[in-house]
């Protein structure tokens, strides 16, 4: 998998921060909890990483959250987690689409001010270009996106079918001194107008 300027970009934040990306929780596997679809943590403040060595450490975990968690339970409804609560639909004309809130105890720990990016994503075991970019807005805004075509990094691509495994991975930057968390949900893509 290579690592586009556009997933450094994102994450030169970290680096320039010192944040390690695997310090605030572990990649998901079988024995991590009831849960480990639906994951993320605040990070841990390190000595300053060089951004190649975070952008490596950030795309492991994704990766590794999208191989090693089951899409057992559909991309509806809300999705609660300390950092944030995503809520997932699908319309009628196939597009997914979330909307992302942080929690009352992320606003607290990052700041009045929060960056929310998606570094990497995934369908169906394979990396994807991230259907969504920076955005930097006030801690109480609802983040939110769609997807309906994709693209797989290093070419081709598809639309989002009902029954695929999607990994949505982001990646909070605080207006706080040295604060991030990151987020992450593995699910299964509904059928068309679910809610």
């Amino acid at each position: 998998m290579r690592i586009g300027t556009r997933h450094l970009f994102s994450l030169a934040a970290a680096a320039a921060c010192g944040v390690l990306l695997t310090t605030g929780a572990g990649p998901a596997s079988a024995d991590e909890g009831p849960s480990p679809e639906n994951g993320g943590g605040f990070l841990t403040v390190t000595q300053p990483k060089d951004e190649a060595a975070v952008a490596k450490l950030a795309e492991e975990k994704a990766e590794q959250v999208h191989l090693r968690t089951p899409a057992n339970k559909l991309c509806t409804g809300a999705w609660t987690h300390p950092v944030s609560t995503v809520t997932f639909q699908r319309a009628t004309g196939g597009t997914l689409a979330w909307g992302f809130k942080l929690s009352n105890t992320a606003r607290a720990n990052l700041g009045p001010t929060v960056t929310v990016t998606m570094p990497y994503a995934y369908v169906n075991g394979k990396a994807i270009n991230p259907p969504y970019g920076p955005h930097t807005a006030i801690s109480t805004y609802n983040f939110h996106g769609s997807m309906n075509k994709y693209q797989f990094t290093g070419g081709g691509g598809g639309a989002i079918a009902t029954g695929n495994k999607v990994t949505f991975y982001w990646f909070l930057k605080g207006s706080k001194p040295n604060t991030a968390a990151d987020r992450y949900i593995t699910c299964q893509v509904p059928k068309p107008g679910s809610a």
